[in-house]
């Protein structure tokens, strides 16, 4: 596999600069996050979150890490046919040695106006899940929004994706998709994962979504994840808010059902030309269902983007997780907190 990703990526190389942009239709671009991070506090207790700092990493440890890695390869065969292929390395894609490794993210075509405003992709797709929540928090290189942060759901699938809008003005967008429900994974078994999204502009600069999929399983086991997304943005600002639910089905088993839930708040400012600051708080509850297991957690990130030039990120941040024990044992967890300074560099 390894061999075979690597002989793509000499043969895009060679296409593109032996033969150049124009002629051959495609081009790379990709981006690139790390950070130095110094954890000043947190466990490695068998309960609790198990998040990007939290067990197995010791409090006192600290060191620099590529967090995220994205490589991209767009080519476009005309006005109605475009591709795209996608490799992404991050902190746990590691090879049997322990080392960072590549893996496919996203692998699509994309057929534009076969239904009148709208697109089909087909293959291993980007899924409506959080495309849009993310984009507008604009701080991924910090930390993944609610939904992905905790594990409710994936970012590609393999599938076949229709995203347009409804009329010609664009106000109100869409997405229809359907997949296999396995994210990158090959397909284990013949049940199938629906999604369904709209969004729209009900006013001037505020943004309102609504988010639905629905993943059927033997034995009653299937999943359903309710999502609302509201935000509101200017040139120099923005505030948003997700809320997430997810209900899990156990009923042949000795477990009850299981529905974690969250909340996310955040917003961003733009200071000056090269600064921004940001801040976000989350609230999430594993299991709304159970009062007596497991713990509340919640998330606080603060920092400051610096932007020498475009396209180039320093943001120093500080990264908190906390937890409250939702039974009456009065379990202690202490807290994760992080302070990192992240590095964020796009090239196109």
């Amino acid at each position: 596999m390894h061999k075979a990703i690597f002989l793509f990526i000499n043969i895009v190389f060679y296409v593109c600069f032996s033969f150049g942009q124009e002629k051959s239709g495609g081009y790379i671009h990709g981006l690139i996050v790390g950070d130095y991070f110094y954890k000043t506090s947190g466990d490695s207790q068998p309960f609790g979150s198990v998040s990007q700092f939290s067990q197995p990493l010791p409090k006192d440890s600290s060191g620099f890490q590529i967090r995220r890695l994205h490589l991209f390869y767009d080519y476009t065969f005309s006005n109605e046919f475009s591709t795209r292929f996608q490799l992404e390395g991050n902190e746990k894609s590691l090879d049997p040695n322990g080392r960072l490794s590549l893996y496919m993210k996203t692998a699509y075509l994309e057929w534009k106006n076969l239904v009148p405003m709208s697109s089909l992709y087909i293959g291993l797709v980007p899924t409506p899940t959080w495309i849009n929540v993310e984009g507008q928090w604009g701080y991924r290189s910090v930390e993944k929004t609610i939904t992905d942060f905790r594990g409710l759901g994936s970012l590609t699938d393999m599938g076949v994706h229709l995203r347009g809008t409804l009329f010609s003005e664009g106000s109100v967008g869409y997405s229809l998709m359907i997949g296999n429900g396995n994210a990158q994974k090959p397909e284990n078994n013949r049940y199938k994962k629906y999604y369904a999204m709209v969004n729209g502009k009900p006013v001037q600069n505020l943004s309102l979504e609504m988010y639905m999929d629905y993943e059927p399983a033997a034995q009653d086991k299937d999943r359903t994840t309710w999502k609302a997304f509201l935000s509101y943005q200017e040139p120099s600002f923005m505030i948003g808010t997700e809320i997430i639910e997810q209900l899990q089905k156990r009923q042949d088993t000795l477990f009850a059902d299981y529905a974690p839930f969250g909340i996310s708040l955040f917003s961003w400012y733009q200071v000056s030309d090269n600064w921004k600051v940001y801040g976000r708080i989350d609230y999430y509850d594993p299991n709304r269902l159970s009062v007596n297991t497991d713990f509340y957690e919640r998330f606080i990130s603060l920092g400051a983007d610096y932007m020498p030039i475009k396209n180039i990120h320093f943001i120093p941040n500080i990264w908190i997780n906390t937890f409250t024990d939702k039974s009456s044992a009065g379990r202690k967890k202490d807290a994760d907190i992080v302070p990192r300074i992240t590095f964020f560099f796009v090239f196109n």
